[in-house]
């Protein structure tokens, strides 16, 4: 992938996705492979995925892998609008696939949208609803909706394209329930071997605790054909589509070992991982999200721009002091956290210059923060103390009984703190919460 992948960025993707294997990683599929359905279990829970496609396209399969994660991470780029709508032009979409821009990669990724577009799914008691905690059925089309805005003399691409996500994915995505993709790892592999690795990783994760990942996994064989798509169930042509993309993910380091026991169908294969993904800050992640960012776009940005996140939040609080309004202020606040250095956004006249504000911030082990980094509302105090002490055990609704003057005690002694002052917060907040 280009783009995003040449800043050595990390992507994010629904973790039911790649789970449940919506998208076969085989580059090509028969004429008539239009529907399928598999059974199986995950995490205990009897499941069943049933996929219809048009006579026209076929089943979702090959570029769509790299165009529906180009989807999602744009969808997180553009601020996790609650609507699931997203707008790009077909360039843009080129460079997230690492597609050079021809007439005929721009058919393909149109070809690849409308067969996402034109696919509906039916998933029984297999979809992970990470909000309400709980496993859900669910029919839905990965892309709800599809328009292409484009000029009489443009025939091959679009000016302008407006995709709507489905409303099951963009809440587990707002909700933090995802999974981390590296680019650097993209960039080495070919397909199917960059689908199958994204399978892969995605069965690493537990369902339920999904940022629990497993050092190794051991799965059926046929379990594995249903999950990355491959469309037989033959143990031996099976076996044949693994095998060299094996070799690409051990060559690449991110497989330690590969295992195959067992004969015919009952063969077991055993994976040992290697690489291991990058964490975010959740210092700077804090920060953002009392800004409003959601979990997940401030994950992302504290990833990809951890030393511009600081003075990016304080350059975007004082432009909105001053009385600026955008129309999309989670979308501002990351813009100018991202660009920030560039130029595009002035400091307020007034205001400190740009290298003071750094010693201004909180830091780790330094002084308690200033009082204008504590989150503005009693809404957004409780929304970052859930955010960083979801780890303790602490509940939203918990917090959200407590007194703004204590939240904002707590906030003071939480963020940026050592871990000693952390755990007397925690235990503070703890024993308000049990005389409340």
């Amino acid at each position: 992938m280009n783009g995003p992948a040449d800043q050595n960025v990390v992507l994010r993707e629904d973790l039911n996705v790649a789970q449940l294997g919506l998208i076969s990683i085989q580059r090509k599929i028969a004429p008539d492979y239009t529907s399928w359905k598999v059974a199986f279990e995950r995490s205990g829970i009897a499941s069943e995925v049933e996929c219809n496609g048009a006579q026209k396209y076929g089943v979702p399969h090959g570029i769509d892998n790299d165009s529906y994660l180009a989807l999602q991470e744009l969808y997180i780029e553009q601020g996790c609008p609650e609507n699931g709508v997203l707008v790009f032009t077909i360039y843009r979409l080129l460079q997230m696939c690492g597609l050079e821009d021809s007439g005929a990669n721009r058919r393909m990724l149109r070809e690849s949208l409308e067969r996402l577009s034109a696919t509906q799914y039916w998933i029984s008691g297999a979809w992970r609803s990470h909000e309400d905690d709980d496993w859900v059925t669910v029919g839905f089309r990965l892309i709800e909706k599809l328009v292409f805005t484009r000029s009489r003399k443009d025939v091959d691409g679009a000016k302008l394209i407006a995709v709507t996500l489905p409303q099951e994915l963009t809440r587990n995505i707002r909700n933090g329930y995802f999974k981390f993709v590296s680019t650097s790892l993209l960039r080495q592999l070919g397909q199917p071997a960059r689908a199958a690795y994204r399978v892969l990783d995605a069965l690493r994760h537990d369902p339920v605790q999904h940022q629990a990942r497993t050092v190794s996994l051991q799965i059926p064989l046929m379990d594995l054909a249903q999950r990355c798509g491959i469309a037989t169930d033959k143990p031996d042509k099976i076996r044949r589509t693994l095998d060299p993309i094996h070799e690409d993910l051990l060559h690449s380091e991110y497989l330690k070992d590969v295992e195959v026991t067992g004969r015919g169908k009952r063969q077991v294969v055993t994976y040992t991982f290697g690489q291991a993904s990058a964490e975010a800050d959740p210092e700077l992640v804090a920060l953002l999200v009392a800004m409003k960012v959601p979990v997940v776009a401030a994950k992302k940005t504290a990833l990809d721009h951890p030393q511009h996140v600081r003075i990016g939040v304080e350059q975007a609080r004082a432009i909105l002091a001053r009385g600026y309004r955008p129309q999309n202020e989670v979308g501002f606040v990351l813009d100018v956290v991202r660009s920030y250095g560039s130029g595009k956004y002035a400091w307020p006249e007034g205001t400190d210059s740009p290298e003071e504000i750094p010693k201004k911030l909180p830091r780790k082990a330094a002084a308690p923060a200033p009082q204008e980094d504590v989150p503005a509302s009693k809404e957004d105090l409780v929304r970052t103390l859930a955010f960083l002490l979801k780890a303790e055990g602490v509940r939203r609704e918990e917090i959200t009984s407590l007194p703004e003057g204590i939240l904002k005690d707590i906030h003071q002694r939480v963020l940026g703190r050592p871990k000693e002052e952390r755990e007397q917060a925690v235990s503070l907040l703890k024993s308000l919460l049990s005389l409340n």
